[in-house]
């Protein structure tokens, strides 16, 4: 009897323990209704466009594609929130859309970690998009005023504005936030075919001076490859570019002339597919320019001469010789 007892109180024990736990949790559930704090969906969740794992460089990229992909809208320093096929070059304020053979170049202009992305038209204009807080903008660069891009984001300018005057110079991009600012290295001022005056930063220096720097810091100009918005073929122009390389064996070079004068060769993209024709029409190109210094020509004209010439079939990769009589592309 006293065993049976026993074990009356204790279970009546247990259900008086269960039935105070059961009536806390009621109590919390309450106080988490009525304003109280909890830990679960407490509304901070990351964007879905920003993935936290990856580093700004890989968002950069990202961000690009998109853009180039019209998924989302670039910034641009004139023409507002737009989509990246409506940007336009600044010396014929073409659309990049409206241009066949675009070239394009991926690497950091400013040292700061994160690619830059530019973009080049055939009159030699650059866009350059640059990735800072989840945006991606854009900003025109005119061959009116500015050419040969290098890789450390400097690049050689020129104004013969003046009457028998000419000033050429080197200057840099910087890119503080989402704001675009160029930087002055030097300059030169001729009259009359002489220098006149060398400058550094703004500040006047002598010949000397300018040459320690010039002979110290080389420069080396930007290297481009093929680039499209879009593309419905199974051989992308920039694989139908590296083809066309490779069957001249890499044939991208700069060789020294005589009389100073710099030969390159380069393989160009001269045309794309389209409703016509069905391959690509690339051009192994021979470039002549004399200088006085490495990065403008002088009085002598920069010459371009086509020296051979490839079709890259743009569904199966296959290459033949170009021939002018050829309209169909097939092959």
């Amino acid at each position: 009897m006293k065993k049976y007892i026993a074990f009356l109180l204790c279970l009546i024990m247990i259900l008086s323990l269960i039935s105070c736990n059961f009536n806390d949790d009621k109590d919390d559930l309450s106080s988490n209704e009525n304003g109280g704090v909890s830990d679960v969906n407490d509304g901070n969740t990351n964007d879905d466009n920003v993935n936290p794992s990856i580093s700004e460089a890989e968002k950069a990229m990202q961000m690009y594609e998109a853009a180039i992909n019209d998924k989302i809208c670039v910034i641009d320093e004139h023409l507002g929130e737009i989509k990246l096929k409506a940007c336009r070059f600044p010396s014929n304020n073409a659309r990049i859309d409206e241009c066949k053979l675009l070239a394009k170049a991926i690497l950091d202009l400013d040292q700061d970690g994160v690619n830059e992305y530019v973009i080049k038209s055939p009159d030699n204009d650059c866009i350059v998009l640059h990735y800072y807080d989840d945006k991606v903008y854009s900003y025109g660069f005119g061959i009116s005023n500015f050419y040969n891009l290098n890789t450390d984001g400097t690049f050689y300018w020129k104004d013969s504005s003046v009457a028998g005057n000419c000033e050429v110079g080197l200057n840099k991009i910087i890119f503080e936030g989402e704001t675009l600012t160029i930087k002055n290295i030097y300059s030169i001022q001729y009259l009359t075919a002489e220098i006149d005056a060398y400058y550094m930063g703004g500040e006047s220096v002598t010949r000397d001076e300018f040459l320690s720097y010039y002979n110290y810091n080389p420069k080396t100009r930007m290297s481009f490859s093929p680039f499209e918005l879009t593309c419905s073929y199974p051989i992308t122009a920039n694989q139908a570019w590296n083809l066309a390389n490779t069957y001249w064996n890499d044939a991208d070079c700069r060789v020294e002339g005589a009389a100073g004068t710099t030969i390159i060769s380069k393989v160009v993209l001269l045309d794309t597919p389209n409703s016509d024709t069905n391959y690509y029409r690339i051009a192994l190109q021979l470039e002549y320019s004399s200088h006085v210094y490495d990065g403008w020509e002088s009085n002598s004209p920069h010459k371009i001469r086509i020296y051979k010439q490839l079709l890259v079939n743009a569904s199966t990769g296959k290459i033949r010789e170009y021939v002018e009589t050829e309209v169909d592309g097939k092959g």
